[in-house]
């Protein structure tokens, strides 16, 4: 018998032996040893250690395991031992759990001043706290030269720092390296970013004849208005011209219309530096084409060359949009740099431009290319064409082996445990814990594996962060696909809007929760929550209700239904009302006449509700697709935009048009309920 052949028998046997062994232990299912871990929990929580330690002994090989050991460790952190310490985290290298532990050992011995054992266990943490921290602990070590190095370039934040840096910056100051400009200058970043309390602690740092024009600076940030009042000019002091200067930025932000005035009147009278009369006309001139001012295509054109970033450019677009001067829109594309003149968008624009001097040759001509790309305006391109959309799908599709080897890791698996346990805030950590260490093949198969286990909200993220744009089935999920075409039916409405706005919103996260306090798949706040439940014979007294998917979909469909009614059926508008309010999509409709629909899409002031629109849109189209309808061409959601009370009549006229005998395919298309067709 061959050595070979005899590693092969051994094996079989000790395999025979595994199983035979295996099936005389009794195994516990996967819900009995979650029940066990949460009881495991509650006797740590009630200090039942006997209890605690007996479970624990038989969880010793489920995935959560180093949770509970972590837990009563951390429950006594402040009597552990070091050796204790150096156990976990030796044992769980590399994991979230140990950076976890680390970080509340290493507030232990700050808070007990053991610098040099704090200095022993810090790690690279970049965060405010932990760098303050760790120069703080070399200064008490005498390392004073090292921990004052480079702190320059820390203080100058326009933010405020933690406490554990105030004796950093405490001996900082008494050696003498905080100058009169550094004062200024984080002064200065204090108030660009609104930390007004910030820098009026920051006043006490400047030497004490300067502190008078702090506070007249600070005059000018609370009141800019106070700039028509002004009696000094730039030559007054050194910082003059820049509070001058952030005075009319601020009020350019808050009034245009009124800096421009005030400028207009005083400027020269300011005596400020070429520069910041370069910075304030700019500003002017941006904020004018951001609120649609008739003015602002005007004051663009007289700006030089050198005035313009990606941004300006980008606005003096808009406002010949505003203005329909085409000729104006096709030069102020020809002057973007290449790169983001290359974007689908802007070769749009350029294509209408071109359209609308009678240039249709070049204008199809450059509407096919952007008819290639997968977004709002690719397909806004292929309806000029009369093109199909070109979807171009393509399947990711790791090795299966990636995929299994990449689930058997510790990480993974306490991922999906604390996801069947419903503990969906720790799953996701410790899920981007994993893909911070992840190839970019690896990346793409997470975003798989996360698409099996059905987490949804993983699958999408995961797949960007590996560029997997081209799975249109792992990027645009149906979930809860019953609930939505349930209430997309009473409500009258194609089931695939709300998807697209589900996806926009949340992106399938049943516990999302925004800064400003939206909730749920629908994103609700919860005063909308609340006001719009009672319409659907719910009642909401805690927000919390509005997590729960039945509940939230049943109330955000209804919102949408709202919304459209509110608009007199015009889907665009709604879908704008559903990000940022019917009463601002009211304040952005003209007041005379009509505006393409495109056009007025692209003039929504605010850059969020301009991106959400544009999602929204292609995403209908690719969820008309997953539920295996016929896309709606965009076309027949984008009639004109007209004033108030007019809006239903130039819909109800977009849609004859569209339904002349020469576009009766129109009438066919999923989810057209209304109008002349119907």
């Amino acid at each position: 018998m061959s050595a070979l052949l005899r590693v092969l028998v051994i094996l079989a046997s000790l395999s025979v032996l595994a199983n035979t062994v295996a099936a005389a232990v009794p195994q516990r299912s996967d819900e009995a040893l979650r029940k066990l871990f949460v009881e495991a929990e509650a006797a740590l929580q009630r200090k039942d250690r006997q209890g605690f330690e007996r479970r624990l002994a038989e969880l010793r090989d489920y995935p959560l395991h180093p949770y509970l050991v972590h837990a009563e460790l951390d429950a006594r952190l402040s009597s552990a031992s070091m050796a204790e310490v150096d156990r976990f985290l030796r044992d769980h290298e590399g994991s979230l759990l140990a950076d976890r532990l680390r970080s509340a050992w290493l507030d232990r011995l700050a808070r007990e001043k053991r610098w040099r054992e704090f200095l022993a266990y810090q790690t690279n943490d970049a965060s405010p706290a932990a760098a303050c921290l760790r120069r703080r602990a070399l200064l008490e070590t005498g390392q004073r030269d090292q921990a004052l190095e480079d702190l320059d370039a820390f203080w100058l934040t326009g933010r405020s720092l933690p406490n554990a840096c105030d004796p950093v910056f405490d001996a900082w100051r008494k050696s003498g390296r905080l100058t009169a400009d550094l004062a200024w200058g984080r002064f200065r970043l204090a108030l660009e970013q609104s930390q007004t309390a910030l820098a009026g602690f920051l006043r006490r740092d400047l030497p004490a004849a300067e502190r008078a024009w702090a506070d007249r600076w600070l005059e000018l940030h609370h009141d800019p208005e106070r700039l028509s009042q002004v009696k000094w000019d730039a030559r007054a002091h050194a910082m003059a011209g820049t509070a001058l200067t952030h005075g009319l930025v601020r009020l350019s932000r808050r009034d245009p219309a009124l800096a421009a005035q005030i400028w207009d009147a005083r400027g020269a009278g300011f005596r400020l530096t070429p520069q910041d009369r370069a910075v304030v006309e700019r500003e002017i001139a941006l904020r004018l084409a951001v609120r649609g001012h008739p003015d602002a295509l005007g004051r663009l054109e007289k700006l030089p060359a050198q005035a313009f970033d990606a941004q300006l450019r980008q606005w003096q677009v808009r406002a010949g949009l505003a203005a329909q001067d085409w000729s104006a829109v096709a030069a102020a594309v020809a002057a973007m740099d290449d790169q983001t003149r290359s974007e689908e968008g802007w070769r749009y624009w350029q294509a209408r431009a071109l359209e609308a001097s009678g240039h249709a040759a070049s204008a199809r001509e450059l509407f096919a290319q952007v008819a290639d790309e997968r977004n709002f305006y690719g397909f806004l391109a292929a309806d000029r064409l009369g093109r199909p959309y070109r979807i171009a799908h393509r399947a990711t599709n790791p090795a299966v082996w990636r995929v299994e080897i990449l689930e058997q890791k510790p990480g993974m698996r306490r991922a999906r445990e604390l996801l069947h346990l419903g503990r969906t805030t720790e799953a996701r950590r410790e899920w981007d814990y994993v893909l911070r260490q992840l190839d970019a093949a690896d990346m793409e198969a997470a975003a798989l594996l996360a698409a099996i286990w059905g987490w949804h909200d993983r699958a999408i993220f995961t797949a960007a962060r590996a560029r997997q744009f081209d799975d249109i089935d792992l990027r645009f999920p149906i979930a809860h696909e019953n609930l939505v075409r349930t209430e997309a039916s009473r409500q009258g409405l194609n089931p695939a809007w709300p998807f697209a706005i589900l996806r926009q919103e949340s992106a399938f996260m049943q516990d999302a929760r925004s800064s400003a306090g939206a909730l749920g798949l629908m994103q609700l706040m919860p005063a909308t929550g609340r006001a719009m439940a009672r319409h659907v014979g719910l009642s909401v007294s805690n927000p919390r209700e509005l997590l729960d998917p039945a509940r939230n979909i049943r109330i955000g469909t209804y919102y949408l239904r709202r919304n459209l009614d509110e608009f007199e059926g015009h889907a665009m508008l709604a879908t704008a009302a559903y990000n940022a309010g019917a009463a601002r999509v009211r304040s952005w409709l003209p007041t005379d006449g009509e505006v393409p629909a495109d056009v007025w899409a692209e003039l929504i002031p605010f850059g969020e509700t301009r991106e959400y629109v544009r999602r929204v849109f292609a995403y209908k189209v690719l969820y008309e697709l997953r539920l295996s309808r016929d896309p709606t061409p965009l076309s027949v959601n984008m009639a004109p935009v007209a004033v108030r009370g007019s809006i239903g009549q130039a819909r109800t006229a977009h849609l004859e048009a569209l339904s002349d005998p020469g576009n009766a395919a129109i009438c066919d298309a999923p989810g057209y309920a209304e109008g002349p067709c119907s």
